[in-house]
């Protein structure tokens, strides 16, 4: 039986090519063949997932389902790979998608079911507050409240256009745009989360999925254990540590070392800097704020 990592190095065939194409149907069944073996596609919490095989030494037997694996080029050359992933989000999948800082676990801010997932995958609290990965400043405006001005007359609309696409994390108020489960999540009885965490990754792959949705996606990083002090998550790993925990795809793009973004608040007539990261932090704040 092909391991996971044996599969991400495969060309595909045509008949692969053409199953990839595909549109995903719910209930339809396509037969994914790979060398020896056969992966069958399934439906998992009614969103239409191809099995993925188990490697060598893992339990199950011979075959099994799984989330759905794809493995693309990180120069976007081979983006119509990306095809079922965003069918998938569409209709509410959880998935794992490359960025530029950390691989995030991302699913649809309007999908309950898939945030309610989302917070069970990685056990968190519902008090635990999410970032949204956003297409472009146009979802920035409708799902907050915009960029203020600073009290030395700054724009900070204009910070943010030098910054991204990019590694930041940027705090703004939230709209009454951005949907219940995401500002009041579970109990109806928690305090509104009145501000959001909004990321528009500088990443082909993930701005490639997002431009082709209709709206953000909510998301957490994604930790591995780190070697050293590098962390460098894989695809395969990522998949074993969310191994029947719901996931329904992984986009992987190869290794690489994930750093952190860098979190800025900019709720305040001043901009604050929460955590530097992979961002540099002097676009909003002094180097004073952080030296």
């Amino acid at each position: 039986m092909l391991s996971y990592e044996a599969m991400s190095t495969m060309r595909p065939n045509a008949l692969q090519n053409d199953l990839l194409r595909a549109p995903f149907a719910t209930g339809r069944k396509l037969l994914f063949r790979v060398a020896q073996g056969v992966c069958s596609k399934r439906t998992l919490h009614g969103t239409p997932v191809r099995a993925a095989k188990r490697g060598k030494g893992e339990s199950g037997g011979g075959r099994s389902s799984g989330p759905l694996y794809i493995t693309v080029e990180r120069d976007g050359s081979d983006l119509w790979r990306l095809d079922p992933v965003i069918n998938m989000l569409k209709e509410g999948a959880l998935g794992i998608l490359p960025t530029d800082t950390y691989p995030a676990l991302v699913c649809d801010i309007e999908a309950r079911k898939a945030v309610e997932r989302l917070y069970a995958a990685k056990g968190m609290e519902p008090t635990k507050q999410l970032s949204i990965l956003v297409r472009n400043f146009s979802d920035i405006n409708t799902y907050t409240l915009g960029f203020p001005s600073t009290g030395m007359g700054q724009d900070t609309f204009r910070l943010a256009r030098r910054a991204l696409p990019g590694p930041y994390t940027l705090i703004l108020h939230a709209s009454k745009a951005m949907p219940k489960q995401c500002v009041d999540f579970l109990t109806g009885k928690s305090k509104p989360r009145r501000t959001v965490g909004v990321r528009m990754p500088g990443d082909a792959l993930c701005q490639a999925v997002l431009a082709n949705l209709d709206r953000p996606l909510l998301s957490t990083s994604v930790h591995v254990e780190a070697e050293g002090e590098l962390e460098i998550p894989e695809g395969a790993v990522m998949m074993d540590m969310f191994a029947g925990r719901g996931l329904d795809f992984v986009v992987d793009c190869g290794t690489r070392v994930a750093e952190g973004s860098t979190v800025i608040d900019l709720t305040e007539r001043e901009p604050t800097l929460i955590r530097q990261g992979k961002g540099d932090p002097s676009i909003f704040v002094s180097e004073h704020a952080y030296a």
